[in-house]
């Protein structure tokens, strides 16, 4: 079994004057928030920022819902923000605690899968990444990869 990769600084989005609509392409919507690499192994979770900043303990119902799904092995690229009531993501409310506005708590947006399973997804087409092991539901009665309160 290969070992989770240690990746340094995770891959940026690049940005562009005007959404657009080719066979073969993906864009994704914009979410304010921190990037956060969730590293799942034997030894536990680790939620690390693009500045290499633990934030496990931070958000600890994170980590438990990673720790939940069902992959031994799992690195997750994705996003931790917080959402208002028409779903727009607040960047500040994770400097603090939300507001009475806030729809959601703490939510982890997983968009890749880049290990699992023992095994090295990086160089796979994201198509595929994306229908892997990250993507298969948390044990009956575990937590949701979107540990919250179950407010909308």
């Amino acid at each position: 079994m290969a070992r989770l990769p240690l990746i340094k600084t995770p891959m940026a989005a690049t940005q562009l004057p005007r959404p657009f609509h080719r066979p073969g392409w993906i864009y994704e919507e914009k979410v304010d928030g921190w990037r956060v690499l969730a590293y799942k192994d034997a030894a536990g979770v680790r939620l690390v920022s693009r500045n290499a900043r633990d934030l496990t303990r931070r958000f600890r119902e994170l980590a438990a819902a990673v720790a939940a799904l069902e992959p031994p092995t799992l690195l997750l690229d994705g996003e931790i923000a917080v959402f208002d009531r028409q779903l727009l993501s607040r960047f500040e409310w994770l400097r603090g605690r939300p507001t009475d506005a806030a729809a959601t708590r703490p939510t982890l947006i997983a968009f890749d899968c880049l290990y699992a399973r023992g095994k090295d997804l990086r160089a796979r087409a994201l198509r595929v990444r994306r229908n892997g092991g990250a993507r298969r539901r948390s044990r009956p009665g575990a937590a949701s990869a979107s540990a919250g309160d179950g407010r909308p």
